[in-house]
């Protein structure tokens, strides 16, 4: 059992490292989220990443220290999260982020009658011009008959095939449809990757209880 040990004991440590990484990623993401979905759900991104990373830390410390307790402890953080992560899969909250952005357009569009430039971020991001259509413009006598640079290629409008012809109501919800796949296999993934460092975890602790068992007989 010790070299299938060893290869378990450090498996889980470089599990662990990469988990680690993941939970710092993930406060990333929250922290540069912020502003741009409700802030309950940023929050809550945060708390997930800040789990992550200590989940990862009792991992760590309990491999190379050897302390079942402290295995234990993370087989039961690790449970805990996969409870969390198969709950985030079944709520399925890209529609609520969905709608959010989609407000959001709506808006920015209307502080763009009083307060020109206010969709300047948003139709870069997503090249998209006007809340519908270019034509959206036309209604405001600031631009006089024109559209802002931002809803063209490069910020150049001089050349009319610069212009951004979708409106950013249809873009936004169209980036929303297209990253829901993706984030549909990464959740999967990262449900994989869950279990199969709580199978370690639990094989590992049960290994050093029963050796600690035979020590203390």
């Amino acid at each position: 059992m010790g070299c299938a040990t060893g290869t378990i004991k450090y498996s889980l440590f470089l599990f662990n490292a990469l988990w680690a990484i993941l939970g710092i990623l993930v406060l990333i993401f929250g922290g540069l989220s912020w502003g741009g979905m409700p802030d309950e759900y940023a929050i809550g991104i945060l708390v997930l990443g800040g789990i992550i990373l200590i989940i990862s830390l009792f991992g760590c410390c309990g491999a190379v220290r050897e302390s079942p307790r402290m295995l234990w402890t993370y087989v039961s953080l690790l449970l805990v999260l996969l409870l969390l992560m198969v709950a985030f899969i079944i709520l399925n909250p890209r529609d609520v982020f969905k709608k959010y952005a989609a407000q959001k357009v709506e808006d920015d569009w209307k502080q763009e009658q009083t307060k020109p430039g206010s969709m300047d971020l948003i139709q870069r991001t997503y090249a998209c011009c006007g809340l519908n259509s270019p034509q959206d413009y036309l209604s405001i006598n600031f631009y006089n008959q024109t559209v802002p640079s931002s809803c063209c290629k490069e910020l150049n409008c001089v050349n009319p095939l610069n212009l951004y012809t979708d409106g950013c109501l249809k873009k936004v919800e169209e980036a929303f449809a297209d990253e829901g796949s993706t984030t549909s296999y990464l959740e999967w993934g990262l449900l994989g990757f869950d279990v199969v460092i709580l199978l370690l975890a639990v094989v590992l602790a049960i290994h050093y209880t029963n050796r600690q068992r035979r020590y203390n007989y």
